[in-house]
């Protein structure tokens, strides 16, 4: 169980990692002009839902157990609520995958947590990753106007 919890940690750091590795929405944030332009509570719920997404990928669930894992999962899932509550309709599409894609990872979560295996891993990690390719193309997309 040690290992599967280890491994765990490794494919959704290395995902988070990968997903969390471009700068583009940075360089927008410090323009001055396209801040005043964006919808300011959005561009701030999806940066700490960024942020959230990335520690998720830091937790160390051998060391800290279970729990930090949960807690890592109910920040993801507070930013994601918050993203919700500030978009607007124009960014309903996005949201909607948002949302899908957490569900996603929380059932690959449950799964692999209930029966732990190289398949629940795999599917665990194709979660992780794919929740990190969606937030940070929402939040590149958002880039030109935060």
């Amino acid at each position: 169980m040690t290992r599967f919890f280890a491994s765990l940690l490794v494919a959704a750091a290395a995902a988070v990692a990968a997903g969390c590795s471009s700068g583009s929405s940075n360089s927008a944030a410090s323009d001055p002009a396209a801040e005043s332009t964006g919808p300011p509570a959005l561009c701030s719920s999806t940066a700490a839902l960024q942020a959230s997404v990335a520690d998720l990928g830091e937790v160390q669930v051998v060391q800290n157990g279970i729990a930090a894992l949960e807690g890592a999962l109910a920040s993801v899932q507070s930013a994601l609520g918050d993203v919700v509550d500030d978009a607007t309709s124009q960014y309903a599409t996005q949201v909607d995958d948002l949302q899908a894609g957490f569900e996603a990872l929380q059932t690959a979560t449950g799964s692999a947590l209930d029966t732990p295996s190289t398949a629940t891993l795999s599917a665990v990690a194709s979660s992780v990753t794919a929740l990190t390719a969606d937030v940070s193309s929402f939040a590149e997309e958002l880039a030109t106007t935060c």
